[in-house]
């Protein structure tokens, strides 16, 4: 392995750890969300959390920054096993993208209402925006689920990860699109506010705090491989 190589790795494994602290803070600062059948509760709760949930949309944009580094470090990973030309972490990079972006549009929307909107007392202005931002949170799922069905082919394809996560990457990927349900969900497991959605996001962090912590083993063993002490020059005639 480079050195270059070996950097890479060990600055995904970082940014991925980092990923999976800031974003576990950001997610449970603001305390349970009310649910799909809630409607009355929606303005009350963002008037009431106002604090918590603007530092958690702040953390949840500082955790996607490092969480795209992990994805392009992984993507160098898995490629730098496969240089036929196919590209097998192509699939992890665009369903990383496509998910931050929708994840992002959505943490946006909330932030707007907790900033000002739901101060104005509007119930149906806070409800179609509340609907609004867990629609773009849901609709995320498909990317991330594109993410970790690339993550399953790539690592079968290359063995560059570990049998456990190409093995349970699939899973992520179906329970990411079951996740989606809630769009039309009104109540119960799977819609906004339901249990499904702790369940979905705790499995995701641990599977990318699982592939953070292999990229920082290998970067760790390839420092240690080439920090071997060069063998000592022959003894001159």
């Amino acid at each position: 392995m480079d050195q270059t190589g070996r950097r890479v790795r060990i600055v995904g494994g970082v940014a991925g750890v980092a990923f999976v602290v800031i974003a576990l803070v950001g997610f449970l600062l603001p305390g349970a969300p009310p649910k799909a059948n809630e409607a009355a509760k929606i303005g009350s709760y963002f008037i009431s959390k106002r604090g918590s949930i603007l530092a958690s949309d702040f953390l949840i944009g500082l955790a996607v920054t490092f969480f795209l580094i992990f994805v392009g470090s992984l993507r160098v990973h898995l490629g730098a096993a496969n240089r036929d030309g196919v590209r097998p972490g192509a699939a992890v990079l665009a369903g990383g993208v496509a998910a931050v972006a929708l994840l992002l549009a959505g943490v946006a929307v909330t932030n707007g209402l907790a900033f000002r909107a739901a101060a104005a007392g509007d119930a149906n202005l806070n409800t179609a925006l509340y609907d609004t931002s867990n629609a773009l949170f849901f609709m995320s799922g498909f990317g991330f689920a594109a993410f970790f069905t690339g993550a399953a082919l790539a690592g079968s394809a290359t063995r560059a990860l570990p049998s456990t996560l190409t093995t349970t990457a699939p899973l992520l990927a179906l329970i990411q699109i079951v996740s989606a349900i809630g769009l039309f969900a009104k109540s119960g497991f799977l819609a906004t506010g339901g249990a499904f959605t702790y369940i979905s996001v705790l499995l995701s962090l641990g599977w990318v705090l699982a592939a953070s912590v292999v990229l920082l083993r290998l970067g760790a063993s390839a420092a240690t491989s080439t920090g071997a002490s060069p063998p000592a020059p022959a003894a001159g005639p």
